[in-house]
């Protein structure tokens, strides 16, 4: 009701522009413009949304265009002036000719096509086409906009609303003076509201013969692939196994501090970016700089270590050309890796949001975006608990993944006191988003760093890495496959670098933590009971504590 008093009671726009159809939808009254009717508001602001869209698809036709494209946007959607229509058009048969919009193709179009047995530039007007180009937002009301869905849905909206109220007119008239039966025509009217309905909801409602097809040509790409996993290529052949491929979900990497997340993370992004020709990678660094991260790169893309990236210091011929072929190969991937920290400034969500959408219209095919870690992303309501953050920031980078069709990697740490034990799905319990709304939850342990006796560590003599920590990556969720599976990997430091164990070093690892928790547990159960005369002294050492946590 509030949104219908806002509609009718807000002030008109001001007259537009001869010749081009575009109103403002602010501005001063005058005083015939007091009488207006709401048709007449309902005009200029449907001649303002057809002139907002025309001219941001006339300044940034790539980005709009796939936009209306996606939208399934046609000429049939303009319901105002015939001159936009055509122009409209005439814009997208240049579009889907893959030729390019500018001036000079439009004025070539608008000449050599006839309409009613004249130029359609005469119905347009050559003035207003070489307006448009060359100062598109120069009528009052007609801004840039970053992104066109609101005004593709306001113009759909109002479409809706008049042929809805175009059809209850007509069938009140048919109650009030046919001779037909009043439930056959109760009945077509609304069978055809029904009809109009479904027009609309075509975007969200579908059947099971579209879920079948899309499954079907699913199945179809992935053996022209010849690829036995439906999700993007990594160098981890066993997570990829488990995982079935990196798929366009949301997936949450978390583990203590120091575990090696952002390493992981940014490891992974380089095997996207490199495995998958058609896929491009967002990755929002907010823990470290854009160089620190660019240095890792280069230290996977070439294997050399990190050290030596960043500063090479002494001169090794092997090492110096391996860290120049690695800054080729990361600058070979400069249009689809893109790097942003907060070098500029604060990042928002609605700056993920619209980044994400805009790099995937820009760049075309599939997108992967990476955020490490999601805890530093920016909201505008800051009176929220830090729990409450998590929760939104979790909903919304899930649906953004489902929205967008884009594959979500983002990582999360864990309290300090979770950091020297293994984690366990219950620790997320607190932050119940982070344990719902992601499709696979991993967490990444090192037990080395807790315990330097700890039978998970291995030695190379000779080599630059001769204590290599083995990591462990405990699937502790997955919503179309096996969870509380681990996967593990050598850590070499020097080099930023995980390496997967073979098969039979997993289950051989896998094999070794069974046998402590059975140890552990026997040790328990043996332990004697603490007298009951020290139990409340407060000296005694109670049972199931930190040392017990596994």
């Amino acid at each position: 009701m509030a949104k219908g008093q806002r509609r009718t009671t807000r002030q008109p726009p001001p007259a537009p522009d001869e010749g081009s159809g575009a109103q403002a939808p602010q501005g001063s009254v005058s005083a015939a413009d007091v009488h207006l009717t709401a048709l007449d508001l309902m005009l200029r602001e449907m001649a303002v949304d057809e002139e907002l869209l025309l001219a941001n698809l006339a300044f940034e036709p790539v980005i709009i265009g796939k936009q209306l494209r996606d939208k399934h946007f046609t000429v049939s959607d303009f319901q105002g002036v015939e001159a936009n229509r055509t122009l409209l058009g005439v814009f997208l048969d240049t579009l889907e000719a893959r030729e390019t919009l500018n001036l000079a193709n439009i004025m070539l179009r608008l000449e050599t096509e006839h309409k009613a047995g004249r130029p359609i530039i005469d119905w347009i007007g050559r003035e207003r086409v070489q307006r448009m180009f060359t100062a598109p937002f120069g009528a009052a009301g007609i801004t840039m906009v970053e992104d066109i869905d609101p005004v593709v849905d306001r113009i759909r909206d109002r479409n809706v609303r008049t042929q809805a109220r175009r059809l209850m007119v007509m069938y009140a008239e048919k109650i009030a003076r046919s001779s037909d039966d009043a439930y056959e025509v109760l009945g077509g009217c609304i069978q055809e509201l029904r009809t109009l309905f479904l027009q609309g909801s075509a975007g969200y409602i579908r059947n099971m013969d579209t879920h079948i097809d899309e499954m079907r040509e699913l199945v179809q790409v992935n053996r022209q692939r010849r690829k036995s996993y439906i999700g993007y290529e990594t160098e981890f052949p066993i997570l990829q196994e488990r995982l079935n491929g990196i798929q366009k979900q949301f997936y949450l990497v978390t583990g203590g501090v120091g575990m090696g997340k952002s390493t992981f993370v940014t490891q992974l992004a380089w095997d996207l970016v490199s495995c998958n020709p058609e896929l491009t990678v967002l990755y929002f660094s907010l823990d470290l700089n854009r160089l620190d991260v660019t240095a890792k790169l280069v230290a996977h893309a070439a294997d050399v270590p990190i050290d030596y990236v960043k500063n090479p210091y002494l001169a090794n011929i092997t090492f110096e050309q391996r860290r120049q072929d690695g800054l080729a190969k990361v600058a070979e991937m400069r249009e689809r890796l893109l790097i942003l920290d907060e070098g500029n400034g604060r990042i928002f969500l609605d700056d993920v949001r619209k980044l994400v959408k805009r790099t995937k219209l820009e760049r075309g095919g599939d997108l992967a975006v990476i955020i490490d870690p999601l805890f530093k992303i920016h909201i505008k309501n800051d009176r929220m608990s830090f729990h409450e953050k998590c929760n939104l920031l979790s909903a919304e980078l899930k649906t953004i993944s489902a929205v967008e069709g884009v594959t979500l990697i983002a990582t999360a740490g864990l309290p300090k006191a979770i950091s020297n034990r293994r984690p366990v799905r219950e620790d997320l319990e607190d932050i119940m988003g982070l344990l719902y709304d992601p499709y696979v939850v991993f967490f990444l342990y090192c037990d080395y760093l807790n315990d330097f006796e700890t039978p998970f560590l291995e030695w190379q003599w000779g080599k630059d890495n001769f204590m290599i920590p083995i990591s462990e990556l405990l699937i502790a969720k997955n919503k179309m496959g096996a969870i509380n599976s681990r996967i593990f990997f050598r850590y070499y430091e020097s080099y930023s670098r995980f390496r997967e164990c073979a098969p039979q070093e997993v289950e051989n690892y896998n094999a070794m933590i069974e046998n402590l928790e059975k140890f552990k547990e026997v040790k328990r159960k043996n332990r004697a009971p603490a007298p009951s005369s020290h139990s409340g002294g407060g000296g005694g050492r109670q049972g199931g504590g930190r040392e017990d946590e596994f």
